[in-house]
């Protein structure tokens, strides 16, 4: 038995930005039932935070969330910004003329940074009625990337499992190529989410006057 090998990827998305990038096409998924059960060998960490507005009108809000919001790792100001980091690990075990892959774990970790506003005494009802309205559409964007990176951690963990190979260095290669292919399929169809959403402004993602 080898000591374990330890990788990690990161990835981003985000609601309301300009310009998105065209995706590639993902590779086909795993089959359902592959996937149920890597979801339940697949660790999962979700967190959020925000950062504070203050504003009094929607223009107000909007400024300041363009000029507070969280940066990706372009620096591109975003409205709300969804990271998620993946880590694999495993060991691997010689027996004979093969190789497999021992005690697979795949973590994902999801953190999503959000506007919070606290309404001024000079706030509408209006207003606060549109804030609640575009936070909950959001949410729903953000949690959209969130379904892309749970996926994408199970298609990782379905893919690891089974790998077997004639030698433990070349099994090793192999899941790492293996890896960062699936990675890259999570990272294109996220890209594809935001370009089909427009950033979440086709689900709402929009603060009216």
């Amino acid at each position: 038995m080898r000591p374990p090998i330890l990788a990690a990827l990161m990835l981003t998305g985000a609601c309301a930005s300009s310009s998105p990038e065209m995706a590639s096409a993902p590779t086909p998924a795993a089959d359902s039932a592959a996937l149920a059960r890597a979801a339940l060998r697949t660790s999962i960490t979700a967190r959020e935070q925000y950062y504070d507005i203050d504003g009094s009108s929607a223009g107000a809000l909007r400024d300041q969330i363009r000029r507070l919001g969280p940066k990706d790792e372009s620096g591109t100001s975003h409205d709300a910004l969804t990271v998620w980091s993946l880590e694999w690990a495993y060991g691997t075990a010689q027996r004979g003329d093969s190789c497999a892959l021992k005690d697979v774990r795949v973590t994902l970790n999801v953190s999503v940074t959000l506007p919070r506003w606290t309404p001024p005494a000079t706030a509408t009802a209006r207003l606060k009625d549109s804030w609640r309205t575009y936070l909950r559409n959001v949410r729903v964007h953000e949690g959209g990337h969130r379904t892309i990176a749970e996926r994408n951690a199970r298609e990782l963990m379905t893919a690891l499992t089974p790998l077997r190979g004639t030698s433990c260095e070349g099994l090793a290669n192999e899941a790492t190529r293996l890896a960062e292919r699936i990675v890259a399929d999570g990272r294109a169809r996220n890209r594809a989410y935001d370009l089909q959403t427009k950033h979440g402004q086709t689900q709402g993602v929009e603060l009216e006057p």
